[in-house]
């Protein structure tokens, strides 16, 4: 599907930095809402499904020691839009407890990021092709100005709030998994 997608979506990219450069970025103008950046900055932020808020529940509220050695090693790696050690360490590939978060929060994300670029909340993308590995809130900086980085960081509020539930839910299990084998070696 890149190969198809990607040079519409590099095209309205190519509009919007014409029209910014014009002076002229807006959708009265002709500005694209769906952009490479849309895709690359919301979409895809923090990894494919936007991870950053399984890391944050991790971080915060794991008790299983599989969920916070993993979370460790991921942090840094999510800040820069990577997330393969979740996806195949945790595992997210292939458990169906987490298969719903993160299907579902890029299709959260991107209809909201969709709804308040239509509305007016914020502006189009300027488009500025902010590298795919800048940090969350910096790319929507470069990309948008202080509203789209405001914005950029609700999306990451928006992400912890959906994978919250059934992170402590596959919390919850891995921990039982883990005191019913520490019971079993004593």
């Amino acid at each position: 599907m890149g190969s198809l997608v990607a040079p519409m979506l590099q095209a309205n990219t190519a509009d919007n930095a014409r029209l910014f450069a014009e002076g002229k970025l807006s959708l009265a103008q002709g500005a694209h809402i769906v952009t490479n950046e849309f895709y690359n900055n919301f979409i895809n932020l923090t990894g494919s499904g936007i991870t950053i808020g399984l890391v944050i529940f991790t971080l915060i509220a794991a008790k299983s020691v599989q969920l916070k050695s993993i979370g460790k090693l991921e942090l840094v790696p999510g800040i820069f839009n990577i997330n393969e050690p979740f996806l195949f360490g945790l595992p997210i590939v292939m458990n169906p407890m987490l298969a719903v978060p993160l299907f579902l929060t890029p299709l959260v994300v991107a209809a909201s990021t969709y709804l308040v670029i239509k509305t007016g909340i914020v502006p189009p993308l300027n488009g500025v092709a902010a590298p795919w590995t800048t940090p969350a809130v910096i790319s929507g900086f470069l990309i948008g100005g202080w509203k789209m980085a405001i914005w950029q960081f609700c999306t990451l509020l928006i992400s912890t709030a959906i994978y919250w539930p059934f992170a402590r839910k596959y919390d919850k299990v891995l921990l039982a998994k883990e005191q019913k084998e520490a019971a079993a070696n004593k």
